[in-house]
C-alpha cells in the first residue's frame, strides 16, 4: 500500500518544461511513480483536480538559523511552500563561536537575528562549531529541510573581533582552516555580508583565498556584496573578481538597483553576470520580488561611525560634540559614502523593532511621522529613537522600481530568496514586525509576476524557486519532480495563491498552498500546520550529487 497518492495534479517538474496531468505515488518519503493514471491502494489519497503539483521550494537565501531554535515549526517558510532553506547568509552564522573575541561575536551574531538576543542568554551559547549547531538542532525536529552555510563575519569576528585591518598570514590561515573544517563537516559553503561589520573590513584578496578553500570543497560562495546601490557596478565587479580568481560556484545575494540612482540599469547589470558566465564563471543570483529592502537602522549612519557596531553608535549619538559632527555628514554626504538615504525621502523609510514602552506606537511607521510625533526633525528623531533603543531598530526602506525588479526576474540565472527568517504570527517570534517577505516571497512571485502581471511562466517560475537552486547547491534527488526524487512537494491552486502579508500586518499567511510535503510527511494539511518536523539538515557530504 502507498503511504501518499495525489491524484491529477497539474504537475510542473521543476525542469522549466510544459506542465502535465498525472498520479504521483509516494512511498517511504520518495515518489515511487508519475504516470496518467495510478489505482494503487494507499493510506491516503489527495484530489489535485484543481491544484499544481511541484516541488517544494528551496528558499536560496534565508536568515531562518537565527530563529529556528526557537521556533522549529518554521510556519512562515512552510505555509508558503519552502521545503528547504539556505541558511547563514550575509556573512552571518550561529557558529563558529569564538572565545577571545565572544563578546564581538554575540553582539554581531544576536543582532542579526534580532530572536535570539531576546529569549537567549550569551552564557547559553555553548556551540563551538557551525556543524555542532546544526547537529543539535536537528535531533528535535524541524518542519523544513536545512542547507547551512558558514558566515565570513563569523569566521573574522572569531579570529579579529572587529577589528578595521587586513589579517596577518596567521590569521588568514586560522580563518582558512576554521573554514575547512566546517566544509569538512558537510557545510556547503561561505557567505560574505560586505555591507556589514567587521565583513566590510575585509579586501577582495582575503575574500578571494577564503573562496579558493569553497571550491575545493565544490561548494558556494555567496555573496552579499559591498554596495546595492551608488557603487553597484563596482561591487559587482569585485563579486565576478572573486569568482575568477577562486574558481568558486558564485551566487550574487538578492540581486537589486537599491536606490533611485541605480533605476533603469538591470539590463547593464545582468550583461556584466551574462558576460562572466560567458567566460566560464559559474555565477548566479537569487532575487526577492519587493521594492522595499529590510535590514538594521544601523546601516543608516556613515561608514566610519558605525563600524564598531551598535553599542558604539549609541555612545556617539549621546555625545552632543560627535552627533553633530554625524548629522553633518548625513546632510552633507561625502563623495565616497555609498549613502542609502541618496534620492529617498524620510517618508520611505518605516522603523521597526520598538521595545520601549513610551516608544511602542511608533511601530511600522515612516521617520517623517515619527518627527512629527516628536517635534523634531527627522535626522535628529532618527538619532533620538536610536540611541534610546540602545541600536536594536531595524528599518524597511522603500527604495527600488517595479520595473527592474521586473528586468531581473526575467533573467534564467536568477533564483527566488526571500531574505528573511522562519516566524510566526505567535510564540517567540511574533513580538516583532518584520518585512512581508518572512510570509510572502515565493506567493508573490506566483500571484503577481506570474498570474497578474506575466513576467514569468508558470513553469519557468518553478524552476528558479526548485530545479536551478537544487543544481546549484548540487543537491541529490531534490527539486524536482520525478521518480526516485525525495517527495518534498508542493500542492498549489495557481488561480488563487497569493501573499497577504503587509509591511503594516507583517504576520499573514499566503492564501492558495493547502498542502506542503516534506520528505514525503505532511507538514501542511488542508491548509492547517500538523506539527510534524520531519525535515532535515542536509550535509553536502551525503546529500549532494558528488
Amino acid at each position: 500500500m502507498l503511504d501518499l497518492l495525489i491524484k491529477n495534479g497539474k504537475v510542473v517538474d521543476g525542469t522549466g518544461c510544459p506542465a502535465y496531468r498525472a498520479d504521483l505515488a509516494i512511498q517511504d518519503g520518495r515518489i515511487l511513480e508519475i504516470s496518467a493514471s495510478i489505482e494503487t491502494p494507499a493510506r491516503e489519497t489527495i484530489s489535485a483536480e484543481n491544484l499544481v503539483a511541484s516541488p517544494g521550494f528551496i528558499d536560496m537565501h534565508s536568515h531562518s538559523d537565527f530563529t529556528l531554535l526557537l521556533h522549529p515549526q518554521a510556519e512562515s517558510k512552510i505555509r508558503q511552500g519552502v521545503t528547504t532553506e539556505v541558511v547563514g547568509n550575509c556573512g552571518g552564522s550561529p557558529a563558529p563561536v569564538p572565545d577571545a573575541h565572544f563578546d564581538d561575536f554575540m553582539d554581531y551574531a544576536t543582532g542579526l537575528g534580532g530572536f535570539y538576543k531576546r529569549v537567549l542568554k550569551p552564557e547559553d551559547w555553548k556551540w563551538k562549531t557551525l556543524s555542532g549547531f546544526w547537529g543539535e538542532l536537528g535531533k528535535g525536529g524541524l518542519a523544513v529541510n536545512v542547507v547551512p552555510m558558514v558566515g565570513h563575519s563569523t569566521l573574522r569576528c572569531h579570529v579579529m573581533g572587529y577589528e578595521s585591518r587586513e589579517p596577518d598570514p596567521a590569521e588568514l590561515f586560522c580563518m582558512k582552516k576554521l573554514l575547512e573544517t566546517e566544509l569538512e563537516a558537510g557545510i556547503f559553503g561561505l557567505s560574505t555580508g560586505l555591507i556589514y561589520h567587521p565583513g566590510a573590513f575585509a579586501r577582495r584578496e582575503e575574500l578571494a583565498e577564503l573562496a579558493k578553500v569553497v571550491k575545493s570543497f565544490d561548494g558556494v560562495y555567496s555573496s552579499h556584496m559591498r554596495s546595492e546601490g551608488k557603487f553597484l557596478f563596482e561591487a559587482v565587479e569585485e563579486a565576478l573578481w572573486v569568482a575568477a580568481q577562486s574558481g568558486a560556484s558564485t551566487q550574487i545575494s538578492h540581486l537589486k538597483c537599491e536606490t533611485p540612482v541605480r533605476w533603469g540599469t538591470a539590463s547593464r547589470l545582468l550583461g556584466m553576470i551574462e558576460r562572466a558566465r560567458e567566460d566560464g564563471l559559474r555565477v548566479h543570483f537569487d532575487q526577492y520580488p519587493y521594492t522595499a529592502y529590510h535590514c538594521a537602522l544601523l546601516e543608516i549612519f556613515p561608514v566610519a561611525d558605525k563600524e564598531n557596531g551598535p553599542e558604539q553608535m549609541t555612545r556617539i549619538l549621546r555625545n552632543e560634540t560627535l552627533r553633530s559632527g554625524v548629522m553633518e555628514k548625513m546632510k552633507n554626504p561625502p563623495r565616497d559614502w555609498d549613502n542609502p538615504m541618496q534620492g529617498l525621502d524620510w517618508g520611505k523609510v518605516r522603523l521597526i523593532g520598538f521595545t520601549r514602552k513610551s516608544y511602542r506606537e511608533f511601530e511600522g511607521m515612516t521617520v517623517e511621522e515619527i518627527a512629527r510625533k516628536l517635534a523634531l526633525s527627522p535626522l535628529e528623531a532618527v538619532f533620538r529613537v536610536f540611541a534610546e533603543e540602545n541600536g536594536t531598530l531595524g528599518m524597511i526602506v522603500f527604495s527600488m522600481c517595479e520595473e527592474d525588479i521586473c528586468d531581473i526576474m526575467k533573467s534564467p540565472f536568477g533564483m527566488i530568496g526571500s531574505d528573511g527568517s522562519s516566524v510566526a504570527p505567535s510564540g517567540p517570534t511574533a513580538f516583532k514586525s518584520v518585512h512581508p517577505r518572512y510570509y510572502g516571497t515565493f506567493p508573490r512571485v506566483l500571484g503577481r509576476y506570474v498570474r497578474e502581471k506575466k513576467v514569468l511562466s508558470l513553469e519557468e517560475a518553478v524552476r528558479k524557486m526548485t530545479g536551478l537552486p537544487a543544481e546549484k547547491l548540487r543537491l541529490k534527488d531534490r527539486g524536482l519532480l520525478k521518480e526516485g526524487s525525495i517527495a518534498d512537494i508542493v500542492l498549489f491552486d495557481a488561480e488563487k495563491v497569493a501573499d497577504t502579508s503587509e509591511f503594516t500586518c507583517p504576520h499573514r499567511f499566503p492564501l492558495g498552498i493547502p498542502y506542503v510535503y516534506v520528505n514525503g510527511r505532511a507538514v501542511i494539511s488542508r491548509g492547517e500546520h500538523t506539527g510534524l518536523l520531519p525535515g532535515k539538515v542536509l550535509n553536502r557530504n551525503s546529500d549532494t550529487i558528488r
